[in-house]
């Protein structure tokens, strides 16, 4: 990932000239596009209504958004909007194809994934690469940098074709959701002595990413699942080159899950359901592991965002047998958080609430915010928020009481790329499932028992 797409000033200035242009633009009347049910959806109003949403023009998106960005890295802009997200996927699939030059790090280290900004300036790079001026370093570039970027009429017409044509292709509507009953078993088995890697929101293909990855090849789980989210949009080259690329495959006759999310389904997540549940040989985007005690869940909280679209609430409850065994459910979205207040649960939470109050589901993990929490006792459950896996965040300030052990280990060389990247491992046997929790440089930071 280009470290322009992650700067956000720089994207949503960029999104809001290329708006303005395309509406200015002959080819911005062309650009609707069918949204799988008969009506069509404009390109250009999707696009516009993505960026006010993220400016916090209206909507619970930017509520959520707001609460979310005093976890995320200046460095590195990552909006849960999904015009946006879409938006920074072209954008970032064109900065490689035009060979732009990337910004050198700061001076002193940049740890295993340092992305800083540099001595060349991302308004030069930006100002070449879309606008059409003077390459980066040059004299005078970075003066007409900030000159050339204030008009939209400097943009390159080749820059908003691509727009408007791969914005066509990614908001064409979602996927077919694959369901059990269409593709028949969705349950595997697991010895009772098992080893599982969990590594969640690590779809970036960026250092962090690579160093979690050979941590987990050292450890040789028998299962490896991904929680979901690969950046920016999930598109098809996305997943093949930011995550199958770089995904530790367990050797035989271990078996790779994966979760969907809303990275996933920004472009419809025909990535998902097409290129990554193929390559691991899974049927569907939920699914069971199990052994005689205990039972894993996998959910897809993506298809429906921050939801379990039909049929899987009911698939679930009549996975939730009582036969002794402890069930522990996996998924992208939480079912609650002490830090990102803003977010609204209410959906996955009344959907699994009668298991809950039954005392059917023993244990939760998830990803989607960039931390990792380790839950006390609470909502009936233990509760893991598992989502660095790449990408760069700030820890957040203090515990609150239901919060047992909180990661705010720093990158060990780089002071403005505060947040280390986690992985967890679970030893599972018979009587109970032990979880460490390691980092991206191998160090162990925590320990819980699960009995």
């Amino acid at each position: 990932m280009h470290t322009l797409t992650g700067n956000r000033d720089q994207v949503l200035q960029l999104m809001n000239n290329t708006i303005m242009k395309m509406q200015t633009a002959p080819q911005a009347g062309a650009a609707s596009i069918g949204a799988g049910e008969g009506d069509e959806t404009d390109v250009v109003a999707k696009l516009n209504e993505g960026y006010l949403k993220e400016q916090g023009g209206s909507g619970g998106a930017a509520a959520a958004s707001i609460n979310f960005a005093d976890q995320q890295n200046e460095d590195w802009y990552v909006p849960r909007e999904q015009a946006v997200a879409v938006f920074q996927s072209v954008m970032d699939e064109y900065l490689e194809e035009q060979g732009a030059p990337e910004a050198p790090p700061k001076p002193g280290g940049v740890g295993a994934a340092s992305i800083g900004k540099g001595e060349l300036g991302h308004s030069e790079i930006a100002a070449n690469i879309f606008y059409g001026g003077a390459a980066p370093g040059s004299n005078g570039a970075g003066a007409m940098a900030a000159a050339i970027m204030e008009q939209f009429d400097n943009l390159d017409p080749k820059w908003v074709e691509v727009v408007l044509q791969k914005a066509k292709l990614l908001f064409k509507g979602k996927h077919h959701f694959i369901t059990h009953k269409e593709v028949g078993n969705i349950n595997f088995d697991m010895n009772d002595e098992t080893t599982i890697a969990v590594v969640g929101d690590w779809g970036g293909g960026n250092q962090a990413a690579q160093a979690i990855a050979d941590q987990i090849k050292d450890i040789k789980p028998n299962h490896i699942i991904h929680l979901g989210d690969v950046y920016y949009a999930g598109t098809p080259k996305e997943i093949n080159e930011r995550f199958l690329k770089f995904w530790p495959t367990p050797a035989e006759p271990g078996k790779s899950f994966a979760l969907n999310s809303n990275h996933e389904m920004y472009s419809g997540g025909y990535g998902y359901f097409d290129v990554t549940l193929p390559k691991f040989k899974q049927p569907a985007s939920y699914f069971t592991l199990s052994n005689k005690s205990w039972r894993l869940i996998g959910l897809d909280t993506g298809y429906d965002e921050h939801d379990l679209h039909a049929p899987q609430a009911d698939w679930l409850g009549a996975q939730l047998q009582d036969d002794g065994r402890k069930n522990v459910l996996f998924s992208h979205h939480q079912l609650f958080s002490a830090y990102e207040t803003a977010t609204n649960c209410s959906k996955l939470q009344g959907k699994v609430q009668p298991f809950l109050d039954a005392g059917k589901i023993y244990g939760w993990i998830w990803g989607h915010e960039h931390l990792c929490v380790a839950y006390k006792n609470f909502m009936g459950i233990k509760g893991v928020c598992l989502g660095n896996g790449c990408f760069p965040y700030n820890p957040p300030q203090g515990m609150p009481d239901n919060v047992e052990w909180l990661n705010t280990r720093q990158q060990p060389d780089d002071p403005d790329y505060r947040g280390i990247h986690t992985f967890a491992l679970l030893r599972v046997s018979a009587e109970k499932i032990v979880i460490q929790y390691f980092d991206q440089d191998g160090q162990k930071g925590y320990e819980q028992e699960w009995n």
